[in-house]
């Protein structure tokens, strides 16, 4: 993540060992996937996904297929989620 420049270099490569070496990942089968980028293929694919129906930033909520993503503000969510269950009967 990048705020404006705030965590710059955070998720460098040494870093995320880093962080797998931390959280006890086997860095044998971690080194691997990351020199061979082995799941690059399926990450660009989700990511296109992604963008494809919105999504632009993270954490992105959608509810019946519509993106809600909006105030960090439980009421807001709340609203929405009510709103979409009167529809419903629920």
């Amino acid at each position: 993540m990048n705020w404006n420049e705030t965590n710059k270099g955070g998720y460098s490569d040494a870093n995320l060992r880093t962080f797998g070496e931390m959280t006890g990942l086997l860095m044998n089968q971690f080194d691997e996937c990351m020199g061979t980028n082995k799941y690059l293929p399926k990450v660009e694919s989700d990511r296109q996904a992604a963008l494809d129906v919105g999504v632009n930033s993270t954490p992105t909520f959608f509810l019946n297929g519509e993106n809600i993503t909006g105030p960090d503000d439980y009421g807001y969510y709340r609203v929405k989620i009510e709103e979409a269950l009167a529809k419903v009967g629920g």
